[in-house]
């Protein structure tokens, strides 16, 4: 019967002495000129391996061996002995194993080994689409360490230069066969001592043979090299590696640049190698190959072929550009994650109530990256994991699982039943604690079994374990799951894995119990086949594979409601979750992250949170959260709220932009901004969502985003993108120029596609805003009568829950669709005994003047607890009640942050702020300036350092900041306005105290200069205040520009008072003159000191295109100059430049038609 046993060459085992005598035989027959004969004869003589190694070749002929064959015999043991002991150095192949896929292109952290003799499935190629990388294999092992080094960096160079200039992606990788000596692709493996001499040889070879101008574009395109590790066919390792290089020569790096090289050739001369000068190549890819389109030829036009290649460059580039657009990475789309759901809970959707009592893992070997993302395993406690990993226990799960929980390790034999089954169970320590089954080896000195041999060798035992376990009177029946964990690729149809499966199913009877889970669709696909044609079923329905085992993990996690409680999880896409670390929570500060399970578990006051809502203050998470429990009617949503969720966002989705924006416009105090977290809350588990807290640096933000939006990722293209909400931006240029830093960050990262989207709450200057667009909705101060209908219901509840509900007048304005009169009745109740004498009163009076002009002010409440004198008490809270006596029910508690965050106090609503200040106008004689005055003259509030900054910032902005419309410019700021409107002149006593309060403060004295040029005509006080800025702030341009402005309006001014027709005499011509020379010459200063800053500023990120407007400045003062000549030209005479006439005056020109039209200047440019 042996004869009759096939044994194919790659199923020899790799040590000689294992062979059996019909192995013998089998080698013997793959030699070349060895015949059948000669084969039968070793076997009839029981040549086995071990009695081979002994043979010589005259023992041979004894036998009958003719004197050819016999030195065949010979010579092939004696290579295939040294190719084992000190690697592939024969000419006779090497049993090659099965096809692998190469390791995946442009990634370094993926759990993926190669194993010994393997063949890759792809050739050695040129270009194909650009995208897909060809492909170079190098042996690398024969080659002497002393050089191994130089022969990497040399043929790394070759190729490289080969691919950019062939615009494809490549791979080079060493370790691996080519024919004739070995298959095409057979992976071999190389030792690797130092890792890190790779890489730094890597870029010093970079910088020796690049052209200095193109060695950045080069570290860009050569990735670092890839180390990945080989192991044997019976899962042990070889310490052996494949070195990999990565070649991406992306369009917007090589444009349509060549690429030379400069390798130095080594010439031999008198037995002493001298370096010759440094020659230049150009290469690229041909075929499989690499060639130099430089080298010397004999045709009588030898650059032909590379002026040809040359001038194609253009349209070599071309096409790569347009092939990257159309492999541009989209958005992957998945609904695994609630698949998963289903299965591993058998449609309960929850762990703690899951239809399976018992769980069974099925693994194969890990991955270090894997480890992280397994702690889901131990939250299952399975009965019994079956591991066929036989280093677990050294750097595998076991030891990763053993540091977590107590296992129980055995060997298969100890599932035999020898006894009762529960004796058996209580020797294996079921269920106390998980059981560990090295099903391949790996403990008590058991030689694990290369995949061929495992059948044969360990079949048996594992049967057992199988049979043990799927007993009614060990697992509770149809109640547990096998889960087949496959961390590595299984490829053969011998792979004990698959014959594990088939064990399962034979016990089980069906694919209902059991689940499959790998990381990606090629470990899938040939699970799925390789089970398909072992069993003949297809199993597509029971596995995950879309899914990375971070996104498992957490999904997973997330199915425990003791995790929903302590652990926050972000949404990965299609039901998919992971856990958010806090630390990397900690480190986005300026954020707020908004986890799929926000609020779950906390056991916040409800009553206070929603009173404190409905009264006015800011929404937060646990409103929206309370609005979902049973017996509560669903938070309102606004007419716009179902666009913006199921057509706006989504619509921006499918831009090709990487950062999008959607804005939402609101009038203050219509619900803008709820209706803004209304929709992050309603998309938490479809979107990364967010809102931004601390707007201070952008690059910090943009940075933050991309941190959130690849978290967990790992190299792969983030699947959903993330929502950032934006709230009280003042300037939309601000969120302009945010999208950009976001925009450019995503490009640095090879982010493509809408990843982030921006959703802009913003408060308009104005209410009158033109049409809406896709991107663009806008909420007024009205409610529709859907909305009224959605408010009368809510409002019947709050009646039910809350007993003073009437002072709920956040809610209560809204019902009443923003009506005035009842505002203003509200307003009149609350402050009809008003009397600015008293501390809350002032108190009061403040908050109002900077809530109406300075959205998001406030006071520190320590510090109006200090103004009050009020006595805290030792036991329980502050009542507001107490400190505000009856204006508070306007006033709120809110979170602050200067130096520190703080507790401060703020008016509610701005529209009853608003109409606060007319009631203290016309019922109680309070005016704005009064209270400026107030506030600006009384040093208590300014003591105070809790706030103080923040304090100081807000009255600094009501003075100063000054708002643009499309109308007029105006020149002061609404509250200076409104003062100089209802007091007039008091504006000038304001910005007397504004001085004082703010001393050393350069755009406080530049403010009163132009208080004084432009209202009171006053210019010799003007220019005092100017040279007090210009004193505080030398450098600056834009404070220099206000003695500029000084003189200039001071020469208007006289211009003005001159009378058409009326002679203007020698002496006042001769002023104004004088005066627009020096006018003039201001303006040039304040020009030189703008390109100063220019010139500084142009070196910032970002900021030189916005700086440049001031270099084409005309200058005003040389423009008034011809202007005034060019009035007074029509009564000289034609040659004249000057003529006076008999009455010695000089009569005002007739040009009426010429307007003076003003230069461009700092005055129109500010931003305060």
């Amino acid at each position: 019967m042996a004869e009759n046993i096939e044994i194919k060459e790659e199923d020899l085992p790799p040590d000689i002495k294992d062979w059996s005598k019909d192995q013998v035989k089998q080698w013997a027959l793959t030699l070349k000129d060895v015949d059948t004969s000669t084969a039968d004869l070793l076997f009839e003589q029981d040549i086995r391996g071990s009695s081979l190694l002994l043979l010589e070749k005259s023992e041979l002929t004894e036998m009958g061996v003719k004197l050819g064959p016999a030195k065949l015999i010979i010579h092939a043991r004696d290579e295939f002995i040294n190719l084992n002991r000190d690697g592939p150095t024969c000419s006779t192949k090497q049993p090659a194993g099965k096809s692998t896929k190469p390791y995946p292109f442009g990634r370094y952290h993926d759990a993926f080994r190669y194993v010994e003799n393997s063949i890759l499935d792809v050739p050695e190629s040129g270009p194909l689409n650009f995208i897909e990388p060809c492909h170079e294999f190098k042996g690398f092992y024969d080659t002497p360490d002393e050089v191994k080094l130089d022969k990497f960096i040399t043929e790394v160079i070759m190729f490289a230069v080969a691919c950019m200039n062939s615009r494809t992606n490549g791979t080079i990788h060493f370790g691996i066969g080519d024919t004739p000596k070995f298959e095409h692709g057979q992976v071999l493996g190389v030792a690797v001592d130092d890792k890190e001499a790779y890489t730094r040889k890597l870029k010093q070879g970079i910088d020796k043979n690049f052209e200095h101008k193109y060695k950045d574009a080069a570290e860009k395109c050569i990735k670092p090299p890839r180390f990945v590790e080989v192991i044997n066919r019976n899962a042990t390792s070889s310490a052996k590696f494949v070195i990999e290089v990565d070649i991406k020569p992306q369009s917007d790096i090589c444009g349509e640049n060549l690429y030379h090289t400069y390798i130095a050739k080594k010439d031999k001369k008198k037995n002493k190698e001298t370096e010759s000068q440094p020659s230049k190549f150009f290469y690229i890819r041909d075929g499989g190959s690499t060639r130099d389109l430089l080298a010397p030829t004999t045709s009588s036009k030898p650059m032909v072929e590379y002026n040809k290649f040359v001038a194609g460059m253009p349209e070599l580039s071309k096409l790569r550009k347009d092939a990257e657009e159309k492999h541009s990475d989209s958005i992957k789309q998945t609904t695994q994650g609630t698949q998963l759901m289903h299965i591993i809970t058998g449609g309960t959707l929850l762990l703690d109530k899951s239809h399976f009592e018992r769980y069974v893992i099925v693994t194969n070997k890990s991955h270090p990256s894997h480890l992280e993302n397994l702690r889901f395993l131990t939250e299952l406690e399975p009965t019994a994991v079956l591991d066929f990993d036989p280093e677990s226990a050294e750097h595998g799960l076991l030891r990763y699982f053993d540091q977590q929980t107590t296992v129980s390790p055995h060997l298969p034999a100890k599932y035999k039943i020898m006894e009762s089954v529960s004796e058996t169970a209580v020797r294996l320590e079921l269920p106390k604690n998980t059981s560990w089954v090295f099903c391949n080896g790996g403990i008590e000195h058991e030689t694990p079994s290369d995949i061929n041999q495992w059948f044969i060798d360990k079949g048996a035992s594992v049967r057992d374990v199988i049979s043990f376990l799927c007993r009614k009177d060990v697992l509770p029946n149809k109640r547990f799951l096998v889960i087949f964990l496959l961390l590595s690729t299984v490829r053969e149809r011998m792979d004990p894995l698959v014959e594990t499966f088939s064990m399962f199913l034979q016990e089980l009877k069906d694919i209902g119990q059991i689940l499959c889970i790998c990381d990606n669709e090629n470990a899938f696909t040939s699970w799925r086949d390789l089970i398909e044609a072992r069993c003949g079923l297809n199993i597509s329905a029971r596995c995950i594979y879309e899914l990375s085992f971070a996104e498992v993990n957490g999904t997973i996690l997330s199915l425990w409601s003791k995790n929903r409680r302590a652990i926050r999880f972000l949404p990965c896409g299609g039901g998919t979750k992971v856990p958010l670390e806090k630390k990397l929570e900690r480190s986005l500060n300026t954020l707020e992250v908004l986890c799929v399970n926000q609020c779950e578990g906390g056991n916040e006051d409800r009553v206070a949170i929603e009173e404190h809502f409905y009264k006015g203050g800011n929404v937060s998470w646990w409103n929206f959260y309370f609005s979902e429990q049973p017996g509560s009617t669903p938070f309102i949503k606004r007419d716009m709220f179902d666009y913006i969720v199921n057509t706006g966002i989504p619509e921006l989705c499918s831009l090709t932009k990487a950062c999008v924006l959607f804005n939402l416009l609101h009038v203050p105090g219509c619900g803008g901004t709820t209706l803004a977290m209304h929709v992050l809350w309603a998309l938490r588990e479809k979107y990364r969502c967010a809102v931004l807290r601390n707007k201070s640096d952008f690059a910090d933000v943009a940075d933050q985003v991309i941190k959130l939006l690849t978290y967990s990722y790992d190299e792969q293209a983030p699947r959903i993108p993330v929502l950032l909400m934006i709230d009280d931006f003042d300037d939309m240029e601000k969120v302009y120029d945010l999208q950009q830093v976001i925009e450019k960050e995503c490009t640095e990262k090879g982010i493509q596609s809408a990843k982030v989207i921006l959703l802009n709450c913003m408060r308009p200057e104005s209410s009158q805003v033109t049409e809406p667009t896709p991107n663009t909705v806008f909420i007024r101060n009205e409610l529709s009568e859907k909305e009224k209908r959605l408010f009368e219901m809510k409002h019947k509840e709050i009646e039910e829950k809350h007993p003073n509900f009437e002072t709920f007048y956040g809610f209560m304005i809204m019902k009443k669709n923003f009506l005035e009169d009842y505002i203003k009745g509200v307003v009149q109740k609350t402050l009809k005994n008003f009397n600015m004498e008293q501390k809350n009163a002032q108190l009061f009076a403040v908050l109002v003047l900077l809530r109406v002009y300075r959205h998001g002010s406030s006071l520190s409440l320590s510090l109006c607890l200090d103004v009050l004198s009020y006595q805290i008490p030792v036991c329980g809270g502050i009542n507001i009640d107490d400190a505000f006596g009856e204006f508070s029910s306007f006033v709120s508690f809110c979170q602050d942050e200067d130096k520190v965050k703080y507790i401060a106090v703020k008016i509610t609503y701005s529209v009853i702020a608003r109409q606060c200040l007319e009631e203290l106008r016309n019922t109680h004689d309070v005016t704005k300036a009064r209270i400026t005055n107030f506030l600006l003259t009384t040093d208590e509030l300014f003591e105070h350092t809790q706030g103080r900054d923040n304090l100081l910032q807000h009255v600094h902005n009501v003075l100063v900041k000054r708002f643009h419309s499309f109308e007029e410019d105006s020149k002061f700021s609404p509250l200076i306005q409104q003062v100089a409107k209802e007091t007039p002149g008091q504006e000038e006593n304001v910005l007397a105290n504004a001085s004082k309060r703010f001393k050393d403060n350069a755009v406080i004295f530049q403010l009163l200069a132009r208080y004084y040029y432009l209202k009171k005509k006053e210019f010799a006080v003007a220019k005092e205040w100017a040279k007090k800025a210009m004193e505080v702030s030398k450098d600056s341009s834009y404070i220099a520009d206000t003695s500029a402005q000084v003189i200039k309006h001071q020469l208007k001014n006289e211009m003005s008072n001159c009378k058409d027709g009326e002679l203007i005499s020698p002496e006042k011509l001769g002023i104004c003159l004088k005066m627009a020379q020096s006018a003039m010459e201001a303006f040039q200063f304040t020009q030189n000191l703008a390109k100063k800053e220019c010139l500084k500023r142009s070196h910032l990120k970002n900021n030189n295109s916005h700086q440049h407007f001031r270099m084409s400045w005309r200058n005003p003062g040389r423009s008034f100059c011809h202007n005034l000549i060019r009035k007074n030209s029509c009564v000289f005479p034609e040659g004249c430049s000057t003529r006076h006439n008999e009455r010695g005056s000089v009569r005002k020109g007739c040009n009426r038609e010429h307007k003076e039209k003003g230069s461009p200047s700092h005055e129109k440019q500010r931003i305060l």
